[in-house]
């Protein structure tokens, strides 16, 4: 039996075949060739985040330890800052402030940042805003000044601080409290002011009498008035130097009185009327008003104690205009911490009153006030600006004190203390 052979694949079909198979692998290759780059470049990219997040982390890593680096030393730099006496402010180059030590918080007062900004301080940075380059790290901007503050007179110096490369980062203050030294600057000027009129007047009628005596006729009998001219000034005089050679035994520690049992009242009417040509030239009213006389006994020098007293009068006096009231009190205090018994003084005007300002200095010596009165005058009281320091330390050296009340345009009363006679 024959069979049938097949028949052989037509070669153009198997070639067609054959083709299709080749394209599709061809086209599979490029597929995974595309996906494999893919691949690839994602996996570089990943790469690349990656080593930019390292990067990242570690400029973060490298910031914030540079960032407590800077805070270590700020906390240093306010830890040394706060322990030195001057005061010390730091401001940017916008003028804000970035530190204030505690001195100078002390020296401005309450509301520190508000305070300076109200003060002169305040103005300061402005006039050297336009610096913008320094040769050193720290630079003086101008001269030292005097500002005065809260009651306080400050020295102020500022100064640029740059980087090494010579820019302005900011500007420091230094402020110290200077009261003491300008006021030993004005009572040293004052007191030459003062010494000069007080010497001048009588050595002037000294040389005047003088002249007019040797101007007499060669063996003729000089006026007596001009004789009783120039011992009166001499005295004036010889009571100047005295009184300066007792204040220099004050302020030495030297100051010595006398132990003497004395009438208080006695004491005061012997001051109140030796004053009373002064009184009616100065066209005031004055009272003398004294309880339990006979318990007004004090332990004492009589001739200093007249003196304290004297100024405290006289000082009322000179500072009350025309019409007004001046009154001396005396009677029995309150007892001391240790019960023992007290006599008290008050001298009483109704003058032009000590200023809030020159209140806390009147003791000092030679300090000298600007009183005026209720219209604006300044009252230029001669003299050497010593009489309440005398008052306050003959009070002291009899072991009692010496207090001043007063308001400007409302008077004042000064109370002098002393021990009772036992």
């Amino acid at each position: 039996m024959s069979m049938n052979p097949t028949p052989p694949p037509d070669t153009r079909e198997l070639n067609g075949i054959l083709g299709r198979v080749n394209r599709l692998g061809s086209a599979t290759e490029q597929l995974f060739s595309r996906l494999y780059r893919g691949l690839h470049h994602r996996s570089q990219r990943e790469a690349l985040h990656h080593e930019q997040f390292q990067r990242m982390t570690e400029r973060n890593q490298a910031l914030k330890r540079t960032l407590r680096e800077r805070e270590i030393e700020l906390e240093r730099l306010a830890g040394i800052l706060g322990t030195i006496e001057e005061g010390i402010i730091m401001q940017d180059n916008d003028g804000r402030i970035v530190l204030i030590n505690k001195a100078a918080k002390a020296l401005l007062g309450t509301g520190s940042h508000k305070a300076f900004w109200e003060s002169e301080l305040g103005t300061l940075f402005d006039a050297y805003r336009d610096v913008s380059y320094s040769d050193t790290e720290l630079s003086p901007l101008g001269e030292p000044t005097r500002i005065q503050v809260n009651n306080r007179i400050l020295g102020a110096q500022l100064a640029a601080v740059a980087g090494d490369d010579g820019r302005r980062l900011g500007t420091m203050i230094v402020i110290r409290d200077v009261t003491r030294d300008a006021l030993a600057e004005r009572l040293k000027n004052q007191f030459v002011l003062g010494i000069s009129h007080e010497f001048n007047t009588p050595m002037q009628v000294i040389k005047s009498a003088s002249e007019l005596i040797a101007s007499q006729p060669e063996g003729a009998t000089p006026p007596r008035k001009y004789l009783e001219l120039l011992t009166r000034n001499v005295d004036i005089l010889n009571r100047m130097v005295v009184e300066l050679l007792d204040l220099s035994e004050m302020g030495a520690g030297s100051f010595n009185i006398r132990q003497d049992t004395l009438s208080l009242e006695d004491l005061l009417w012997s001051v109140v009327n030796g004053m009373t040509p002064e009184v009616k030239r100065a066209k005031l009213d004055i009272t003398v008003m004294a309880r339990d006389t006979n318990a007004l006994k004090v332990v004492g020098d009589d001739q200093r104690l007249r003196w304290a007293l004297g100024h405290l009068v006289q000082n009322s006096v000179r500072y009350t205009e025309a019409g007004g009231h001046v009154t001396v009190a005396a009677g029995l205090s309150d007892r001391d911490a240790e019960g023992r018994a007290r006599v008290a003084v008050q001298v009483l005007d109704t003058g032009v009153g000590i200023s809030e300002k020159d209140l806390p200095h009147i003791f000092e010596r030679f300090y000298r006030g600007e009183p005026r009165t209720a219209n604006g005058r300044l009252i230029d009281q001669r003299g050497l600006g010593q009489g309440l320091f005398i008052a306050r330390t003959v009070a002291e050296a009899h072991h009692g004190y010496l207090s001043a009340q007063s308001q400007q345009g409302q008077g004042s009363v000064f109370t002098l203390v002393l021990p009772q006679a036992s």
